[in-house]
């Protein structure tokens, strides 16, 4: 219903700004040998997309304060699969 209304939220130019800033950081941080050998593009549309519905989880709970914290602990468990790992 979403997409009919408002469509596709991936092109929706705040949505683009997020990615594009995502996509280059995780660029970066790639060249940098900081996270895996992933393709930045796809870590950035899967990042986005988490965040995304994470905040739409938090603005639909009907404890918003409790569901942060517990989605911030998620996402930076998603996030750092993305580190490398300390040989």
């Amino acid at each position: 219903m979403v997409r009919r209304f408002l469509g596709d939220p991936a092109q929706w130019p705040g949505q683009l700004s997020c990615l594009e800033s995502t996509r280059q950081t995780l660029t970066q941080l790639l060249e940098r040998g900081v996270i895996k050998t992933v393709d930045a593009d796809a870590a950035a549309y899967m990042l986005n997309s988490a965040a995304m519905n994470a905040a739409l989880w938090i603005a639909a709970s009907p404890d918003p304060q409790k569901a942060l914290p517990a989605i911030i602990a998620v996402f930076t468990e998603l996030a750092s699969g993305l580190c490398q790992r300390p040989q």
